[in-house]
């Protein structure tokens, strides 16, 4: 019998978080008198901020070290799960695999009778409204928590570990126990009972949780799935067909590798005003992936298909209130924001007032304190075009 976890996290800014709790499940299940063995077969270059990623973490009973290697240790990705995790809730919209192979659901390595956890404070159902159907029963669990980002490489210690581990074990605990789990966290932090605690919570929350999701439920996904040629369709030579340049004003105007779409690295997405919009051009010339579109009215569209969420935009632009970064979760699709706003400006301006009061949230300076909800400015439709004067990130 093999168990087998994923593990998917944010490139770069997960990584030391996923490996983390593939090893300790490793840890702990020998502790327990199991066989285990993980790894991670995403590479975190810079250029891959954000972009979901992958870390694996197998369980055995009746396996020796060296079989479970041989059948688990050579794969760069697994064929199914018996749980998938999931660091950050955004990332039910889709996840590239690895040498991006089309844009795949969150769940579809979930086998039958299965379960994809997820670290969020959103309901199964809200998160449902994005994930891919299947043919067959699973199941969806969740326990409280915030996407735990830190920057380049930094481990955010929010628990986000420690109540990971603790949900693993409420969702299968032929992978690892929770007493197990509690006494590895103890040994490792003799004077901190509260990472343990935190374990057990997630443990509880899952049990409450944790519900079947029926063959149908979930969405019928639209994402087209590349099919790689075979061997023989190969063409001659190692040349690779350059982009193809184009440059028309208007939404998707710009010319983009049409196979390296990045959106679904962003855990926010900019909702702009254009009505307070004083056309400066800094979002168009300082976005360092060039989803803006330059339109025939001065103005700058959005190609959210290639937005990665940096925040560069809305820190750049002068206006106070014109580009906020809000929960992605709030959109779904990838629509024009600048031909809704052309077609009725009164209901985007009230549209896009509602998406900021509801989904903007920074990281504190001060790590393990979660997200902070930030209240704007409501600016109504032409209003003020007043010069930023602090940054909420």
């Amino acid at each position: 019998m093999i168990k087998r976890v994923e593990i998917n996290y944010r490139g770069i800014f997960q990584k030391n978080l996923g490996k983390k709790i593939g090893s300790d499940i490793v840890i702990i299940a020998s502790r327990m008198g199991r066989i285990g063995f993980s790894n991670g077969r995403y590479s975190d270059s810079p250029e891959r901020n954000g972009i979901p990623c992958k870390y694996f973490a197998f369980v055995s009973h009746d396996l020796s070290e060296e079989e479970l290697e041989a059948e688990c240790g050579a794969k760069l990705d697994i064929d199914q799960a018996d749980i998938s995790v999931v660091l950050d809730d955004t990332m039910v919209k889709g996840v590239e695999p690895w040498g991006w192979h089309g844009v795949r659901a969150i769940n579809e390595k979930v086998q039958p009778g299965g379960t994809l956890l997820l670290s969020t404070k959103k309901t199964a159902d809200e998160l449902l409204q994005f994930i891919g159907r299947k043919p067959y029963q699973w199941n969806i669990a969740t326990y409280e928590g915030d996407p735990s980002f830190g920057g380049l490489w930094v481990f955010r210690d929010d628990l986000t570990h420690e109540r990971t581990l603790g949900a693993v074990a409420g969702i299968d605990p032929d992978i690892i126990g929770i007493e197990a789990v509690e006494d590895y966290l103890n040994y490792k932090n003799p004077k901190e009972p509260f990472r343990a605690e935190a374990a057990r919570k997630a443990y509880d929350e899952v049990r409450a949780t944790k519900r079947t999701v029926n063959p149908g439920e979930g969405i019928e996904w639209t994402h087209e799935i590349p099919v790689l040629p075979k061997w023989f369709e190969f063409m001659e030579g190692a040349a690779v067909p350059a982009v193809k340049r184009h440059f028309e004003m208007g939404p998707k105007g710009q010319s983009r590798n049409e196979t390296f779409k990045r959106g679904t690295t962003k855990t926010q997405r900019p909702v702009v005003r254009f009505d307070i919009c004083t056309k400066c051009t800094l979002c168009w010339l300082e976005c360092p992936d060039e989803c803006f579109d330059p339109t025939t009215d001065g103005l700058y569209d959005i190609a959210f298909e290639y937005c990665t969420g940096c925040g560069k935009c809305a820190q750049i632009c002068p206006v106070q209130e014109c580009i906020v970064m809000v929960d992605e979760l709030q959109f779904a699709d990838n629509s024009s924001p600048w031909e809704a706003y052309t077609q009725n400006r009164e209901n985007y301006v009230e549209w896009a007032e509602k998406a900021k009061s509801k989904g903007r949230y920074i990281h504190p300076f001060v790590t393990g304190t979660g997200l902070e909800s930030v209240q704007g400015e409501v600016v109504p439709l032409g209003g003020k075009r007043a010069a930023q004067t602090g940054k909420e990130g």
